[in-house]
């Protein structure tokens, strides 16, 4: 409970520090950004799913195993990306807009390919208004608070954006901390394999903006991070209701360990790249 409740307010209060800092000329410069959202579905969707499964097989890692790093790589549009393109001095815009469009097209996107992993057929609307109110209400609602913080309030933005920054890198550290003390012992029994399958994983998920050559630092820096961080409570939530097995819940944890280990390092070498 206490681990749920962490990300929740790490979830509302990065989306919120991320729509105070995006100004107001960022708003109307969204399209500009078409390119890069056709790539981000690509790559989130299409290339790491793929990758994560390919990669769980060449290493015959369990089934369960395989199942939860395959739901992670495609879950993408986690709210806490927006604290790590905060923290890697991206373009809020542009990490704001992955964020909510990635989140909203994994509603309906997430649990269809998920279904053709299992050979089902796809589409479920309980399943879809579910996972859209929990996206609108954690992710979608908190964005726009600050949004509108930032083009009413702007002052009061200016200076409430560093303390909910630094709130959100509190909820996100005690939630390392929980997930290590929780289940760190268990992530250590997995074996050698799953860790690189994780690890590999996420390193893939976090290279989209190397791709982009010739783009700013800040735009790569935004695709990198946002497609890093993946939404896990969807992924927890497509395990607990499809497959319910402990294993691959806990393996979705072990992977939010690693995926947000990784990210911090990522984060800091674009924000070093930045001031060399």
């Amino acid at each position: 409970m206490l681990i749920r409740t962490l990300l929740v307010l790490l979830s509302l209060s990065s989306m919120l520090g991320l729509g105070m800092r995006i100004e107001r000329k960022e708003i109307g410069s969204w399209t500009q950004f078409a390119p890069i959202l056709g790539f981000a579905f690509l790559w989130n969707f299409g290339i790491l799913p793929a990758s994560a499964f390919y990669l769980g097989k060449s290493l015959s890692i369990s089934e369960f195993a395989l199942i939860s790093i395959f739901l992670c790589s495609a879950s993408p549009g986690g709210a806490s990306g927006g604290l790590f393109v905060l923290t890697a001095q991206g373009n809020p815009a542009l990490g704001g807009l992955l964020i909510a469009i990635l989140n909203g097209a994994n509603t309906v996107l997430t649990p269809l390919i998920f279904s053709i992993y299992q050979g089902g057929d796809g589409f479920s609307l309980d399943l879809f208004l579910k996972l859209f109110m929990i996206g609108f209400f954690l992710q979608g609602l908190p964005l726009l608070v600050g949004l509108g913080f930032r083009y009413f309030f702007s002052k009061i933005a200016d200076v409430s954006s560093e303390w909910v920054e630094r709130f959100s890198t509190l909820c996100l550290a005690l939630s390392i901390l929980l997930l290590i003390i929780q289940y760190g012992e268990f992530a250590l029994s997995l074996g050698p394999l799953i860790w690189i399958a994780a690890i590999g994983t996420v390193l893939v998920s976090l290279s989209p903006g190397l791709l982009l050559f010739g783009s700013e630092r800040e735009t790569k820096a935004s695709l990198s991070m946002v497609s890093g961080i993946r939404s896990l409570s969807l992924a927890l939530l497509l395990a607990e209701l499809h497959v319910r097995q402990k294993e691959t819940l806990l393996t979705i944890l072990m992977y939010g360990l690693v995926m947000y280990a990784l990210a911090a390092v990522f984060a800091w070498v674009w924000k070093e790249r930045k001031s060399a």
